[in-house]
């Protein structure tokens, strides 16, 4: 019996997409700090994926909504940064500065998804501003904060995508991390916030690529 002529690329395609999901996501490369930023207050990317925005946070609100909400943490002032992390970046997420971990914890939400042209377009590696969307607002999600040593915080939240978080988590409250350890494995990918305190200055743009525990985010 003779097989369709797109048979084979059918199978390529089940073959392509097994070897994404069962193999390639769950890579784990070897990350290390820039030497010349440690110690340096540098604050480095908690994840590899794009840039989608760059948000000042005034009055512990940014683009109309409490951080507190968005993250479990509150802050008054300082910056909001948002990491889309997609299907073939590494799923591993990163502490970005070292010092005490003084919260973690998951929240419960919902699992919406984003709709289909914002997923177009972020797949494509174009920047969509995700802040004021339903799922950022209410899907669960898990935020965990460090204090470093020179008493500034930063804040971390994994947002869950339309499949829901899915994430193993490495860190507690009161545990001592140090810059660039791992902090999560997203395995559906989705949305990195970090709010950084007034006291940095961004170093990244909207539209921007960066890379987990190297890239510097800001300084």
């Amino acid at each position: 019996m003779r097989l369709p002529r797109r048979f084979p690329l059918l199978a390529a395609l089940a073959a392509g997409a097994w070897y994404l999901r069962a193999v390639y996501r769950f890579r784990d490369p070897v990350r290390l700090p820039p030497a010349d930023q440690s110690g340096a207050g540098a604050v480095l990317s908690p994840a590899d994926g794009l840039v989608s925005f760059v948000r000042r946070i005034e009055g512990g609100q940014v683009n109309g909504q409490n951080v507190a909400e968005l993250l479990g943490t509150p802050q008054r002032d300082g910056w909001l940064l948002g990491l889309y992390v997609g299907p073939l970046d590494v799923h591993f997420t990163y502490a970005p500065v070292g010092g005490t971990v003084i919260s973690a914890g998951k929240r419960d939400g919902t699992r919406q998804g984003l709709p289909l042209a914002e997923t177009a377009r972020l797949l494509a590696g174009q920047p969509v501003d995700l802040l004021g969307s339903a799922a950022v607002r209410g899907n669960e999600r898990y935020s965990y904060a460090v204090q470093g040593e020179g008493g500034q915080t930063v804040t971390v939240g994994l947002i869950a995508p339309g499949a829901g978080l899915q994430a193993i988590t490495y860190l507690d409250e009161g545990q001592t991390v140090r810059q660039g350890n791992k902090a999560a494995f997203l395995a559906e990918g989705g949305l990195v916030l970090l709010a950084l305190p007034g006291s940095v200055t961004p170093q990244v743009s909207v539209g921007e690529r960066v890379r987990g525990a190297e890239t510097v985010v800001a300084c």
